[in-house]
């Protein structure tokens, strides 16, 4: 599976922007993009699980997994939306094998996303969402 990085951004901050104002905060905007990016691989025929926790993890579930349509016991990618780099994020998206694995966050302040981004480790993508 060869992932559009730059098309899924585009998706998740239009998503966001459709939220109104009034119903806005960090919970609701992280459930809301974890449905738009379930659909969005659902409706390209791939199959998408939320939630999942890897094996020995019990601090945060990865928030989208998307399996290998040709052998379902692999994942060819792994999607934590937050508003920071977290740590949890981190040790969960390390826990397993897949072929991408992805930080997509959401705080209003780039400056403490960058700060957050010490957790990262070379193997996972971040990709900082802006409402627009």
């Amino acid at each position: 599976m060869e992932v559009q990085f730059d098309e899924l951004v585009k998706e998740l901050e239009g998503c966001w922007k459709k939220i109104p104002k009034h119903f806005k905060n960090g919970k609701t905007i992280r459930r809301t993009l974890q449905c738009c990016l379930f659909f969005y691989w659902t409706e390209k025929g791939f199959t998408a699980i939320a939630d999942y926790f890897p094996p020995r993890v019990t601090d945060r579930p990865i928030d989208i997994i998307v399996l290998n349509p040709e052998d379902d016991k692999k994942i060819d990618l792994a999607i934590c939306i937050d508003e920071l780099v977290t740590l949890h994020a981190v040790k969960s998206l390390s826990a397993f094998d897949a072929g991408e694995k992805v930080i997509f966050t959401t705080h209003s302040l780039k400056k403490k996303v960058d700060e957050s981004r010490f957790f990262l480790k070379p193997d996972i993508k971040h990709f900082h969402l802006q409402e627009k």
